[in-house]
């Protein structure tokens, strides 16, 4: 029998990708180019349009997170699971339940977008604590409580723990979260139920400071009864219990932060309003701002 007639594959070669932006130094194919590059200058407007979008880079890692990643395999393929165990927020969507209960293969669809989502400080009675309601207990505590929940038997508890104690060492948000649980139990037993805490990010906060960051840097704990007025880009309300669950705004600057812990675990901001764009001098632009797009590609290049 004659060999099986194949197409011929036609090759496309983009070359290597070595060609430095001039102003961010990422590396781009040489196609990549504006079409106003000359011979001896390249210009790239993919990476930070030509120098206008200007990030600080995002700090190291600490040790003990570097070496898992580098070094233990089985962490790097349920590297969803730590992360989602050890999150501050949970994930919310909309199920589009027109899907869910057709017959035939099981389906399921989001109507909408995700969101992140807040619960209270306390769980409710006869409940266990859950995400961010963990970094009130000690690491080995925290771990056990973690381990019952369903699907996180397969993840390593020394390897939780140690997570857990690198956390409560460098992210902000831990110190954050138990300085509003200590202002909360403060009040009278009568007036729990309805007080509430605001952490409202501070207003000298700089939009481009990615160095670590104090608990109080960040973000002022507002006691209050509900009836205070709040930005909910600049906002986060926790209550003591119940309450039910508080939607983040995707434009605030913790919302990434707060739920992509082992991506950002000294809690640095995300993309938010207020980072400005930079002239060609470098100046500070007063009115224009970076978007979530430039910012996004930016940081992927």
């Amino acid at each position: 029998a004659g060999r099986p007639y194949q197409e011929p594959v036609v090759v496309h070669d983009l070359g290597p990708m070595d060609v430095d932006c001039s102003h961010c130094h990422a590396l781009h194919f040489d196609s990549e180019k504006l079409t106003k590059s000359t011979r001896g200058r390249k210009h790239f407007g993919m990476c930070c349009l030509e120098g206008q979008v200007q990030l600080e880079p995002f700090l190291a890692w600490p040790p003990e997170l570097n070496q898992l990643f580098l070094s233990d395999r089985q962490f790097v393929e349920k590297i969803h699971h730590y992360n989602s165990t050890l999150a501050f927020t949970s994930l919310g969507v909309g199920v589009d339940e027109r899907m869910t209960h057709r017959s035939g293969t099981s389906s399921f669809r989001i109507h909408g977008g995700l969101h992140h989502l807040m619960g209270s400080l306390l769980p409710p009675d006869g409940q266990d604590p859950c995400y961010a309601q963990l970094y009130i207990y000690d690491a080995e505590e925290a771990t056990e409580i973690r381990l019952r929940r369903d699907g996180n038997q397969q993840l390593d508890h020394d390897i939780l723990c140690n997570l857990h104690d690198m956390l409560l060492n460098h992210h902000p948000y831990v110190n954050i979260y138990k300085h509003a649980h200590q202002v909360l139990l403060e009040k009278p037993p009568e007036q729990r139920t309805n007080i509430r805490v605001r952490l409202h990010l501070s207003e000298g906060t700089d939009g481009r400071r990615y160095n670590l960051s104090t608990a109080n840097e960040i973000a002022a704990v507002i006691p209050g009864d509900g009836s205070d007025a709040m930005n909910e880009n600049r906002d986060i309300v926790l209550r003591l219990q119940a309450g039910g669950l508080h939607r983040i705004s995707h434009l605030h600057h913790a919302y990434s932060t707060l739920h992509y812990v082992l991506l950002f675990p000294k809690g640095e901001k995300g993309w938010h309003l207020g980072i400005p764009l930079h002239d060609r001098e470098g100046r500070q632009s007063r009115s224009k701002k970076v978007t979530q797009l430039l910012y996004y590609a930016y940081r992927l290049h």
